[in-house]
């Protein structure tokens, strides 16, 4: 059986839109991060912290979990508290670039797979009155940053990477992994 530890709509929509069958166990984790603790470690380390815990993870089953990041000057902007906060959180990205990074982890049988990948992002320049009305049209508070790349009329002026990498989902670096993982299971295993 295959398990997704999120219940991001977006990750489910993608999993679903690839045919994939698979149940769905969202984690519940402290995901603070650790002092001085750098963006791509708080990443695998919360990735594999989704996946829950390890002596009550059935070894027939494929977990997969994610996060998302966005990064800018080695510094990670979380998901926004409120909208104050996430008008502090756009004004900081207005017009600059900054990196996202989408981390995934499939566990197996006491085996952890680790992966990301990472898309530059570059902002559109805009006023605060811009800013303000983005925030309440979209109402990005679940995501990284505090927008959506996918949103209309958003902030993204142009990408470098991948776009699902920046919806919330490594896809292509799974998509390499997926082949691998269900040819060791075979057909007979295979979720």
């Amino acid at each position: 059986m295959f398990i997704l530890k999120s219940k991001s709509p977006r990750r489910i929509e993608i999993l679903k839109s690839l045919g994939i069958q698979f149940e769905i166990q969202p984690a519940d984790i402290d995901e603070r991060e650790i002092p001085n603790e750098l963006p791509l470690s708080y990443l695998e380390r919360i990735a594999k912290a989704k996946i829950g815990s390890l002596e009550n993870s059935d070894k027939n089953h494929i977990y997969l979990s994610c996060d998302t990041i966005v990064v800018r000057e080695n510094r990670i902007l979380h998901k926004p508290e409120n909208f104050e906060d996430a008008v502090r959180i756009l004004s900081e990205l207005n017009g600059k670039s900054h990196s996202v990074f989408s981390g995934a982890c499939l566990y197996s049988a006491d085996s952890f797979d680790f992966f990301f990948e990472e898309t530059k992002i570059f902002f559109k320049q805009w006023s605060s009155v811009e800013i303000e009305s983005y925030i309440r049209k979209s109402q990005p508070f679940d995501k990284a940053g505090s927008y959506g790349i996918q949103d209309a009329g958003g902030p993204v002026r142009e990408w470098r990477g991948r776009y699902h990498n920046v919806v919330g989902f490594p896809l292509f670096s799974f998509l390499s992994r997926w082949n691998v993982w269900k040819e060791y299971w075979g057909n007979e295993n295979s979720p």
